[in-house]
């Protein structure tokens, strides 16, 4: 047993409530996955790093920028300042699903948490609940205060560039919220189907979970001459963001350039939230994670 599990194990007998139960499971998953939130602050430091010693090179036009332009300049960098994170903390949380319940079995730390009052399914769920909310909650929030630093950083090194606006800035911030529930959503299916991997493999399954992915589409290519598979999971990796954007690209004319709120109105958000192949997905992704509960539960390496 090591030192995180025999500080969380009190805790968990301590509390017979549901939620304190579940609060106290995740405060583990945190404390044991530490790369989850430390990435996270790494990525937002080596940004802000960047940019207060590194070069700003931005081509504009000559002349002075008006105030429109100014606002537009600061909500598309508030934008594309975030979405590193975004990238890595996906990167790391995919890692973390397919660990983490691979790792209780291989360091044998699974018998002493089978032998506390908990249920697999409500582990296994508090797995899923970091990777699905908690994380990516945290990952939004981080991000929209290092926008706030990052602000004055660029107001200081590259003055008369970028203007504040606190409505473009909300807007923004809504466009980011948007990004992160929509994209937990369509790729929830993913997250299900990593974290089955992880409870049901018993070696490796970082490996099999890449090379199923690339093998299948090759195999039905030569042995059935089609490609259902690989369309399959294009349509699953961006299909979604697709159906989102409707009409041309309002950031095409930089003389005339919004701020990146302007998407708002553009955005199919009731076609997308009605999406069959959506919700379809989230019932797939729980039905894999109830699966990955039963498989740990008569899971034995021992």
């Amino acid at each position: 047993m090591n030192a995180n599990a025999a500080t969380v194990a009190p805790a968990l007998m301590r509390r017979a409530g549901l939620l304190d139960t579940l609060v106290a499971l995740v405060r583990r998953e945190l404390w044991e996955h530490r790369s989850l939130w430390i990435c996270a602050l790494v990525v937002e430091a080596l940004l802000a790093v960047s940019l207060l010693f590194g070069r700003i090179n931005m081509d504009l036009p000559e002349g002075v920028l008006t105030a429109q332009q100014r606002i537009a300049i600061f909500t598309i960098l508030q934008w594309a300042l975030a979405q590193p994170l975004f990238i890595v903390t996906t990167i790391v949380v995919g890692f973390y699903l397919l660990d983490c319940l691979y790792a209780e079995r291989k360091d044998r730390s699974i018998l002493f948490w089978k032998s506390l009052p908990l249920s697999d399914g409500l582990t296994v769920g508090s797995k899923f609940l970091v990777a699905a909310v908690v994380v990516p909650l945290g990952v939004f929030v981080l991000a929209a205060a290092a926008d706030l630093v990052f602000a004055a950083i660029l107001a200081l090194r590259v003055p008369g560039t970028i203007s504040w606006s606190t409505y473009e800035w909300l807007r923004t911030e809504l466009v980011l919220l948007l990004e992160c529930v929509l994209g937990v959503l369509w790729y929830s299916p993913i997250a299900g189907a990593l974290l089955l991997f992880s409870a049901w493999i018993r070696r490796s399954p970082i490996l099999w979970a890449s090379l199923v992915p690339v093998v299948a589409p090759i195999v039905e290519r030569v042995a059935l001459g089609t490609h259902y598979i690989w369309d399959f999971e294009r349509y699953r990796t961006s299909g979604i963001w697709h159906k989102l954007v409707l009409g041309p690209n309002v950031f095409s004319d930089f003389h005339h350039l919004p701020p990146v709120g302007v998407v708002l109105d553009t955005f199919n958000i009731g076609g997308v939230f009605t999406d069959v192949d959506l919700w379809l997905g989230v019932v797939a992704a729980i039905a894999m994670a109830y699966a990955a509960a039963r498989v740990r539960r008569y899971r034995d390496d021992t």
